[in-house]
């Protein structure tokens, strides 16, 4: 019985097969007990093919608990196929790692110990502790207590599942052991992983035919170092090497001289188990030459790579690719992808140690390169990259040429040549020392030099044709001269007419003309900012020839400036004007606004507009497409919560600059807003309120109509008044029969001022007042009526106040209401009505007469000490018959004394048998104010 370090047991035992005949083999039940008492935890059957005599049987156990935690014995039978089974073996022991007389532990121990277990797994931890010592805890990992498993009356165990994979720091994971001394430094290390894995993508190959190099792929990265870090190793099958140890991912061998086929084998081990892969090869197909000592020497757009091929590769046919790529000079990072860069392919020589080299064409000057070299076998798969090697191509300086010519007297002319240096690459500064300018006409020859600050020189040239050439100096690199050519005069053309252009929405310009065969050389297209008030740099772009069209950027114009274009066809004998083009990158809104011409011409129904715009000029925002007349009414009444609409009318034509609006109302006030127009919208406005004429027809129709319908109406009157007149004198006149006659005021109202003696100016005395009134009984009353009249009740023999007719408040003046009480005439009761004509009011005393009644009113302000008698003629109305009304005056004074001791009376012997009562008018009263009034000042 062979204990492994794997915690298995390997048992093997000889089979003698003398006198027995075994021809379908044999069956053997095998036992397994643990610690002294020979616990079963085991018991299998295995069954083995025929063998021969003395044969050796193996049988493998793989223990769950580390076999140094306890002694663990093995015992077998065999069984024959129609006998009863042997007798039981002898208990074969292997003894566990415990302290014994010989061995005496001073400390307790733990197992597994040192060991590298299988992730995921379960695993039982045991700890053996010295002679009289007990276990109390165990902990994995230092974290998590376990309950205890009793393997014996001294080892104690815990179950850990699901073993996680240890980080790859190499730490391992530790167990604790707690016993009855109370110390916990009892503890040991292990290590989780996996299980080794196949090789995967194995291939080998070679450089040079000296070294064979092969690769693969690990798989999952290895979490353990040494000594428990996985192996691989390499084994040549076919010849007698050794193994040869490998790295984790290659392994490098000599080739075997003369040997052209290869069959290796990777294996990768550790205490887990192991896996293998195999992988054959035929050398001469699997040669990757690869170039060594790359050198460039460059150029301006060129250079020349040279390398050397490493190894004794005579009799193979080399093919070989070289690159040239684009990097940023500061960071040297490729800039240019894989169809951009400068790749050459050659076949180079396969001897030993040769040098091979290849031009590179079509760079860009004044440009970092990285170039890369790889070669192959012809037929076989490309070798490695080389590491890039850097370099730089000498600069090239361009000069972009173009001129402006101004002719003067007599044909000469003035040329400005103006030319723009153009530097190709940025991988270093470029330093011009100066300009080399020279011109020939007419066998003639000059030469200027200018310095590298100037980019322009002013020539005078005759009218003959002119050729001008220009170079940059530098060093290193080298410059190609440039050259323009000034047709004669009789040959130039001069255009005046323009094509407006708009820009393009990115805010640039969008060129296109027609193709002219007589061009050979391209076309330029000039341009400057016109209208702007300053001067502006001469601009100017070549096209190549075969281009009928160009694309401005936006970034060099500003929107609402006007730009000239002009565009020139390159000939044999010089630059020639094809057309020329004007237009905004962006148009914006006018910022001028039109000036109106006065006096503004009006009718009745329209208005007539003009006004002065410069259209044309090329300080404008924008191309003037137009005017727009903006009218609003104004002046005129509207009902609340209307709002007057405005129209407007619009001139498509800039250069019409009148408009006449009609349609309008007649004498009303207009106002009207005319603005200028771009493709954009209106500018600012010029106001201005003008009011219609009114037409003289409809004024003078106005004036004659009321006068006419004035005229109709006194006609009609006059036609009709006698018939108007009883109508108003029924209306508004006298009851029927009655003839009431007048008061002559001159005579009666003098009279009666100077006896009321009420507009006299006198000194104010005091004046006293007393009343004395007895009021009789109702039997001895005598009422003031007409005798014909019947006797009223008695129950209307008072009259009340409220009956009384009203009496202006200025008829009287407080003289006379104070002097003649018993004037103030009642209205008749409802009960009266009746006998008096409607409407009517009777002038009848304020209260009934009474002889028995006494009244006495002194004042001696209005009524001196001696007594005049005062008279008012009033005229008496008789109610014998409503119809028969006496006319005859009657003097008041007859009527009434005034005497100062006593109240008016009614005068003895006064006839009052026919009176109803007394009648006045308004106008008498205000006659008798007036008069009154009048005399007092």
């Amino acid at each position: 019985m062979d204990p492994a370090w794997n915690q298995s047991l390997v048992v093997k035992w000889l089979v003698n097969h003398t006198g027995l005949a075994r021809e379908s083999g044999d069956t053997y039940e095998i036992q397994v007990g643990r610690t002294d008492n020979l616990t079963i935890v085991h018991n299998s059957k295995v069954s083995s093919c025929p063998l021969g005599s003395d044969s050796t049987l193996t049988w493998t156990w793989v223990s769950t608990l580390p076999l140094q935690c306890a002694d663990h014995s093995i015992r077998i039978r065999r069984f024959c196929s129609h006998a009863d089974p042997s007798d039981w073996s002898q208990w074969k022991t292997n003894y566990g790692a415990q302290d014994t007389v010989d061995r005496v532990w001073k400390k307790t121990k733990m197992f597994p110990y040192q060991q590298v277990l299988k992730e995921g797994s379960t695993i039982l931890f045991c700890c053996v502790p010295p002679r009289g010592i007990h276990i109390t805890n165990m902990t994995f990992n230092s974290t998590t207590s376990y309950p205890l498993i009793n393997i014996t009356h001294r080892v104690t165990a815990i179950a850990v599942h699901n073993l996680n994979i240890t980080q790859a720091s190499g730490s391992g994971v530790y167990s604790w052991c707690e016993d009855t001394t109370e110390k916990r430094n009892n503890y040991c290390s292990n290590f989780i992983s996996f299980c080794p894995q196949r090789p995967e993508n194995l291939s080998c190959g070679t450089e040079d035919l000296r070294t064979v190099i092969c690769t693969w792929n690990p798989g999952r990265p290895a979490n353990l170092y040494e000594p428990y870090k996985r192996t691989h190793t390499l084994h040549i099958k076919n010849t007698g090497e050794d193994l040869i140890k490998c790295g984790e991912w290659s392994c490098r061998f000599q080739a075997v001289p003369g040997l052209e086929w290869y069959h290796v084998s990777v294996v990768v081990r550790n205490q887990l188990g192991e896996e293998k892969q195999s992988y054959s090869f035929n050398i001469t197909d699997r040669v990757f030459p690869v170039p060594e000592g790359v050198k460039v020497s460059p150029g301006v757009t060129e250079a020349n790579v040279s390398w050397v091929m490493r190894g004794n590769l005579s009799g193979l046919e080399l093919f070989c690719q070289v690159t040239a790529d684009p990097v940023e000079p500061r960071r040297l990072t490729r800039l240019a992808e894989a169809a951009d860069l400068q790749s050459t392919s050659m076949v180079c020589n396969g001897g030993s140690d040769e040098r091979c080299d290849v031009s590179l064409e079509q760079l860009s000057p004044n440009t970092l390169y990285a170039t890369r070299v790889r070669c192959a076998v012809r037929g076989n798969l490309e070798g490695e990259w080389t590491q890039p090697t850097h370099f730089t191509t000498y600069p090239l300086v361009t000069l972009d040429v173009w001129r402006k010519v101004r002719l003067l007297s007599h044909g000469q002319r003035n040329v400005t040549l103006l030319w723009t240096p153009q530097l190709s690459g940025s991988a270093s500064s470029v330093k011009i020392q100066g300009y080399k300018v020279r011109w020939r006409q007419e066998g003639f020859q000059w030469i200027l030099w200018r310095n590298r600050e100037q980019t322009q020189t002013e020539i005078s040239i005759g009218p003959g044709q002119c050729d001008m050439i220009i170079q940059a100096v530098i060093q290193p690199g080298s410059s190609p001269p440039g050259h323009i050519t000034i047709p004669p005069v009789e040959r130039i053309e001069y255009l005046r007419n323009a094509t407006c252009v708009s820009g393009s929405a990115s805010g640039g310009f969008h060129l296109i003309w027609k193709e002219q065969e007589a061009v050979t050389c391209g076309y330029t297209v000039e341009w400057c900012t016109v209208g702007s008030g300053v001067s502006c740099t001469l601009q100017w772009r070549k096209v190549p020839v075969g281009n009928t069209s160009v694309s401005l950027p936006a970034g060099d114009f500003k929107a609402g400036h006007r730009y000239t274009f002009d565009i020139y066809g390159c000939t044999d004998e010089g630059d020639k004007l094809l057309g020329i083009r004007t237009g905004y990158s962006q148009e914006l809104k006018p910022v001028q606004s039109p000036r109106l011409v006065e006096p503004i011409r009006t009718t009745s129904s329209s208005v007539t507009l003009e006004w002065r715009y410069h259209e044309d000029d090329h300080s404008h925002p924008g191309f003037i497409t137009g005017y727009l007349v903006t009218v609003h009414k104004t002046g005129s009444q509207r009902s609340p919560g209307h709002v007057r609409s405005p129209f407007t009318k619009m001139v498509a034509d800039p250069h019409n600059k009148s408009l006449t609006i009609v349609g309008l109302q007649e004498h009303q006030k207009y106002t009207f807003h005319l603005s200028a127009l771009t493709n954009v919208g209106p500018g600012p406005p010029t106001t201005v309120t003008v009011k219609t004429q009114t037409i003289p027809s409809i004024l003078l129709a106005k004036i004659l109509t009321p006068l006419l319908l004035l005229l109709g109406l006194a006609i009609l009157l006059c036609l009709f008044w006698k018939m108007l007149r009883s109508c108003i004198v029924e209306l508004f006149g006298y009851p029927a029969g009655m003839n009431i006659k007048p008061i002559e005021l001159d005579l009666h109202l003098h009279e009666t001022s100077e006896r009321l003696r009420c507009l006299k100016v006198g000194d104010c005395a005091c004046s006293d007042i007393e009343i004395l009134s007895v009021r009789p009984t109702m039997s001895e009353r005598t009422p003031l009526i007409h005798p014909k009249l019947p006797r009223l009740s008695s129950s209307f023999t008072t009259i009340p106040s409220s009956s009384f007719c009203p009496v202006h408040p200025s008829s009287y003046s407080s003289s006379m209401s104070s002097s003649l009480p018993s004037l103030s005439p009642p209205c008749p009761s409802s009960s009266t009505q009746h006998l008096h004509q409607k409407g009517y009011c009777p002038q009848s005393p304020t209260e009934v007469w009474d002889s028995s009644v006494q009244t006495s009113l002194t004042n001696r302000s209005y009524f001196p000490s001696v007594g005049a008698e005062q008279s008012v003629e009033l005229k008496p109305i008789r109610g014998t018959d409503s119809s028969d009304i006496s006319s005859s005056p009657i003097k008041l004074s007859n009527l009434i004394t005034s005497e100062p001791s006593e109240g008016p009376q009614l005068r003895p012997g006064a006839l009052l048998e026919n009176i109803d009562g007394y009648i006045t008018t308004d106008s008498l009263v205000k006659s008798m104010t007036a008069y009154m009034n009048g005399q007092s000042h």
